[in-house]
């Protein structure tokens, strides 16, 4: 991240939208260096490629026009119309940007298409020297908003950074095209074939980036390791036996979550409450938003109910890939939980039997009544001859 600023907390959705606007903000200087320059160099050499690469960075200045005032709206604070933040308008501007590309496009293609019988072009070897400079102009844009978007998970700072790269690759594909028609004049019905592409690519990426935004608009899965983090909060807190039914919605860097929270039926109103607070307190902290935590008792002389929970306990460490073959024992030692937990077949030893430490602790702590025996199984990644269930074949077991 050496080519940005330290502004702070990147889940402040302050910070976040000063992060965004800088983005939009360097991509409307370059753009409209790109736009202007490429426009006169256009109309020196009469290319139709080149005009319509340059019409294509007129919409780029409106794009990095529409992510600023959606960095705008979105650092707006809650309201009581919008109790969870303005963060969708970036998704919502992000589809308007999509639209604006394709509309983009298609102009190209017709401009090409309306000189394909005529074509002409008075360009030389200088004209593709500078075609190239304004190419890496485009190069530095793209790699400052895929900083940008990584820093801060944007969709729609992300999308302006695959817009920048295919823009570099146009560029490069019309500096071949007027170098070519150059060296060898008798292709120059080259420069409007090349002009009608662009305009093709320039739809297609349009397309993308709508269904990108269209997606992010209406919700996705939280990914594993959100999930998990939010996971490693409940655990912390004694008490808790398990976790289930973990929703969240993202409205740019505010998330709405709510879960539940398995706790032994024998204990208080007043200790299930202090241990919804101490989850709800840590959630807090790490995604800077107040989650909900529904509390839900379970009983504590239901076996198979245990099993079930001890079974996600394990599935909840990082590098299990299953557990399977769990099964109650009793003997004169007390209860024993004897299961096997798929593991990637390439972790040491001394991962592995850290791991298996880590799982019996874990049991031991939440299940005083239950010993766990555990059995490491190496996963080979061959899917189809494993005899064994996981959730990369579609298992039932995960």
């Amino acid at each position: 991240m050496g080519l940005l600023p330290d502004y702070g907390d990147i889940r402040e959705p302050a910070v976040r939208a000063k992060y965004g606007k800088l983005e939009a903000t360097v991509g409307l200087a370059g753009n409209s260096l790109l736009f202007v320059g490429k426009l006169v160099l256009a109309t020196a050499v009469s290319s139709m490629a080149v005009l319509g690469d340059s019409l294509n960075h007129l919409m780029d200045i409106v794009v990095s026009g529409v992510i600023l005032y959606s960095f705008i709206v979105t650092a707006k604070p809650a309201d009581e119309h919008h109790p969870y933040g303005h963060g969708r308008a970036e998704s919502i501007l992000a589809i308007l940007v999509s639209f604006l590309v394709i509309a983009m496009g298609i102009l190209v293609i017709h401009e090409a298409l309306s000189t394909l019988n005529t074509p002409n072009i008075e360009a030389n070897l200088t004209a593709v020297m500078i075609l190239l400079a304004f190419t890496a102009v485009k190069m530095f844009l793209s790699g400052f908003a895929f900083s940008v978007a990584r820093k801060i998970d944007s969709a729609a700072v992300r999308a302006d950074a695959w817009n920048h790269l295919s823009d570099s690759l146009i560029s490069i594909a019309v500096a071949i095209g007027v170098g070519i028609t150059v060296i060898f004049p008798k292709y120059i019905i080259l420069d409007p074939l090349l002009a009608f592409g662009i305009g093709l690519f320039v739809v297609g990426v349009g397309i993308k980036l709508t269904y990108d935004s269209a997606k992010s608009l209406m919700g996705s899965a939280p990914d594993r390791a959100t999930l998990e983090e939010i996971e490693r909060c409940a655990r912390k807190v004694p008490g808790v036996i398990n976790t289930h039914h973990i929703e969240i919605h993202e409205y740019g860097a505010y998330k709405a979550i709510s879960m539940h929270v398995r706790v032994s039926e024998s204990m208080g109103a007043a200790e299930a409450h202090d241990i919804a607070e101490k989850v709800e307190k840590c959630i807090e902290e790490q995604f800077r938003t107040r989650p909900i935590v529904h509390i839900d008792p379970v009983k504590s002389h239901c076996e198979e109910c245990e099993l079930a929970m001890i079974k996600d306990v394990a599935k909840g460490f990082p590098g299990v890939i299953s557990v399977h073959e769990a099964t109650i024992l009793h003997g004169a030692g007390g209860a024993v939980v004897d299961m096997h937990v798929l593991i990637d077949g390439a972790t040491s030893i001394e991962k592995g039997h850290a791991l298996v430490h880590d799982i019996m602790a874990e049991v031991a702590r939440r299940f005083p009544d239950f010993r766990a025996d555990i059995h490491l199984e190496p996963c080979t990644g061959n899917c189809p001859e494993c005899t064994e269930e996981c959730d990369r074949k579609g298992g039932v077991d995960r």
